[in-house]
């Protein structure tokens, strides 16, 4: 089973942005609904298979935001990754 990973941005246009850049790079992703869990302004995330996060990260270098990258645990609860 493939983990997945959500990706939260600012905003929708930061999304936008993000996702542009990604499918470009052809990165495998799904633009969904932010999670309930993951209350913030923007309503949709990026999510992407987990294996997939240096690569996103790298290519999203350029994008001046801040990024908050999340995963779901066995026990259906969102956790943030840290980012060194």
């Amino acid at each position: 089973m493939m983990s997945y990973c959500v990706l939260l941005l600012p905003s929708v246009h930061d999304v936008m942005k993000a996702e542009k850049i990604l499918l470009a790079a052809g990165v495998n992703l799904n633009v969904i609904a932010t999670p309930r869990e993951l209350s913030h302004n923007c309503g949709v995330v990026i999510r992407f298979d987990c294996s997939n996060l240096n690569t996103l990260l790298s290519l999203l270098e350029r994008l001046h935001v801040e990024k908050k990258i999340f995963t779901k645990t066995d026990e259906n609860m969102y956790v943030e990754f840290t980012q060194e």
